[in-house]
């Protein structure tokens, strides 16, 4: 949910020869889980890498195939390389029944904006639902007008929050929740001096 403005140069280059012989969804699905082994949102991603937002979606939903040079430098930044990425032993950790605490996955910046969004991560290769344990401090946002492909679903367990999408503004408290189209510029606020918890659960799960 927590984004960051797209980087203005979008590098992610489409192999026209990759597209004719198919695209290899084994690539989209790896990315992902070397992406957030390192809990990295992908807005975190593509700024480091110097692509948009949309094309590390792309990339990771398999809709795309990325060029060579345009793979090398999602790599780099993910602290891999060509050749381990194809080998065997390219780091794929086996899917987990039991996700502790400590294994949570920082998507946010708390120390920056007051807002922690830890997903729910068991290495699955093949996931169709995110899970975000979301705690927004007193007086704290996200960015504002995010928006990312899907649908998104929660609940207010503590406190209230203050949604804004579009023009329109809702206010929930303890026990509400809230279903919203995720491509829809939307705005999460804490408008209030307690803390505020919220669990929800996104489509598709590469965000």
């Amino acid at each position: 949910m927590q984004n960051k403005p797209e980087a203005s140069r979008d590098k992610a280059e489409i192999s026209t020869e990759s597209i004719k012989q198919g695209i290899d969804p084994s690539i989209g699905d790896k990315i992902n889980q070397l992406r957030l082994s390192k809990g990295f949102s992908q807005r975190k991603l593509a700024k480091l890498a110097g692509l948009t937002n949309t094309a590390i979606s792309s990339i990771e939903r398999n809709k795309v195939s990325p060029a060579v040079n345009t793979l090398a430098a999602i790599l780099e930044v993910l602290g891999s390389n060509l050749n381990t990425f194809f080998s065997d032993d390219w780091g794929q950790t086996k899917a987990q029944v039991v996700v502790s605490q400590d294994q949570l996955i920082e998507l946010s910046d708390p120390k920056k904006n007051g807002v922690s969004l830890k997903q729910v991560y068991n290495f699955a290769p093949t996931r169709n639902l995110g899970f975000l344990i979301e705690t927004y401090q007193p007086n704290s946002s996200t960015e504002e007008k995010i928006t990312h492909e899907g649908e998104e679903i929660g609940t207010v367990i503590e406190g209230k929050i203050l949604i804004h999408i579009n023009k329109n503004s809702y206010l929930l408290k303890q026990g509400d929740s809230y279903v919203i189209d995720t491509s829809q510029p939307h705005t999460f606020i804490n408008p209030t001096s307690n803390i505020t918890r919220i669990v929800s659960a996104h489509t598709p799960a590469t965000y």
